[in-house]
């Protein structure tokens, strides 16, 4: 129950979680730590790391008596969040490693369970990164994220995923790609009803706004924001919340709320990150070390009555072992199982490394067509305004008609020549060859010319170029009738793609 309201009422889902503990000696080690680690989580939402710590370690120290399972990986988890949040990301980073490592050794046995988990991990891997200020780092992380999200259909961190690399679009002054993803996260968690999700949509949307010297607007999603942290009783995000409010009324000149939210937002500031959660995290982090050096102790000097024994009978097992294996020619057997071994290695290199081409490739052509997606809708928003425009002109006056026309022109004439030598560096990553081809063999081709080839050899529509290049189908058939004569195409049975896809 306590993990069903967990994402709309953390103080339920507190509740839940500790009528569990009475009967701590009646259930099982694996179901108490579980019970542990959800009290420890839902204190980490709530803003109070130094219980969340408290609990994960209590979690710990049980499910390290058993082989690893799958919920040791919640704990690492939590444990990392712990730490970022303390800005001690080295540590972070190294409990994180420690869920990678498990998950190489495939201990959880469901792909979408894995894939939900690898998506998590790296999620929260790139959020490290991007707080260490290495954004094109953090970016790759969330792109390999969101591939096993989506694999996972893991809306949640699908949803934090977008949020995340808003945030690193809108450091970059990137405002329309930041709010088209912050947006786009925002209508997911509205359908998954995630109350704390939507809490820290509003406040990205709230800052985003604030960025842009929209005040109103900024105001109006941060309230939003407010009104949902105190539903989720999350203190630290309503803490961001009004700090945030207070720069957005002092950009209003509202000197009086600026000043009453930044009050507000001071007092709860302090009570969540005082001395006194410094000292109760050393502390429980010292008794979990020292439980488990007591605990490493006793297990030492088991297994040192343990070797003796063993020790004994692998002096007998190796006499007869040495006498069997002699009798069998050993010398021969161990070259022919070293060859065979030698074989099967090589086999598992080569299938690794196109395994890691493999997934090179996917992961640029997933950003060549976001690229695409992203000149086609902007193209797109540009003819709307551009007709939108027009249609405005017919009502106005003469002098004001000519300023709106060269408004449409101005339009229709924006080019993106970053976004366009994006797309060229993403288009030569996943088809390096194809350029270099193409200047050899046909070096007078202009730049669009280049472009319409490059369309072409994604197998792009006609309609969908017109979009990119901003031609009419008219223009766009007399392009390509020039490019034809251009490459000397002669035969017009001869399709322009697949002569492309031949080069």
């Amino acid at each position: 129950m306590g993990h069903i309201v967990e994402k709309k009422d953390l103080d339920s889902a507190l509740f839940y979680y500790k009528k569990a503990l009475p009967f701590e000696k009646k259930i099982t080690d694996t179901l108490l730590g579980r019970v542990y680690s959800n009290i420890g989580n839902a204190n980490l939402l709530k803003g109070n790391i130094d219980i969340c710590l408290e609990y994960q370690l209590k979690a710990l120290k049980i499910y390290e008596q058993y082989p690893p399972q799958k919920d040791i990986l919640k704990v690492y988890n939590s444990i990392a969040l712990v730490y970022f949040y303390q800005t001690d990301f080295e540590k972070a980073l190294v409990k994180f490693k420690q869920v990678e490592d498990l998950l190489d050794k495939k201990i959880i046995k469901n792909p979408v369970k894995e894939h939900q988990i690898k998506g998590k991990v790296l999620n929260n891997i790139g959020i490290i990164y991007d707080n260490k200020n290495q954004t094109d780092i953090a970016l790759e992380y969330f792109m390999q994220a969101s591939t096993h999200s989506k694999k996972a259909k893991d809306n949640e961190n699908l949803s934090s995923l977008y949020s995340n690399m808003g945030i690193i679009y809108l450091k970059g002054k990137r405002y329309d790609l930041a709010e088209a993803i912050f947006i786009e996260a925002l209508n997911i968690r509205k359908k998954e009803a995630d109350i704390f999700g939507l809490c820290k949509s509003n406040y990205h949307l709230g800052r985003l706004y604030k960025e842009k010297k929209q005040f109103d607007k900024a105001q109006e999603y941060l309230l939003k924001s407010l009104t949902l942290c105190k539903q989720a009783n999350s203190s630290s995000s309503r803490a961001s919340v009004l700090d945030e409010l207070s720069l957005v009324m002092a950009g209003k000149g509202d000197y009086e709320n600026a000043y009453k939210y930044h009050l507000a937002y001071k007092s709860l500031s302090d009570s969540l990150f005082n001395k006194e959660n410094q000292k109760k995290i050393t502390r429980a982090e010292m008794q979990y070390k020292f439980d488990k050096e007591t605990q490493t102790a006793k297990i030492a000097q088991s297994q040192k009555e343990l070797v003796y024994s063993i020790i004994a009978i692998v002096l007998i097992l190796g006499i007869i072992i040495a006498i069997i294996m002699y009798r069998l020619q050993e010398t021969k057997a161990k070259i022919q199982q070293l060859a065979k071994e030698s074989a099967e290695l090589s086999n598992k290199e080569l299938s690794l490394r196109e395994s890691t081409l493999k997934r090179e490739l996917e992961f640029k052509n997933k950003e060549l067509t976001t690229n695409i997606m992203y000149l086609l809708k902007k193209n797109e928003f540009n003819t709307e305004i551009s007709n939108r425009l027009m249609e405005l002109k017919k009502q106005m006056k003469k002098n004001d008609q000519e300023v709106i026309q060269k408004i449409i022109i101005d339009i229709k004439n924006a080019q993106d020549d970053d976004i366009w030598k994006e797309f060229e560096v993403r288009f030569s990553q996943v088809y390096n060859e194809f350029y270099e081809r193409l200047n050899t063999k046909y070096p007078d081709l202009t730049l669009n010319e280049k472009r319409i080839c490059a369309f072409l050899r994604l197998n792009m529509t006609t309609k969908e170029i017109c979009a990119l290049t901003r031609q009419s189908y008219n223009s766009l058939n007399v392009a390509r009738a020039r490019l034809r004569k251009k490459l000397n195409i002669q035969n017009e049975d001869i399709n322009l793609v697949t002569f492309l896809e031949n080069i």
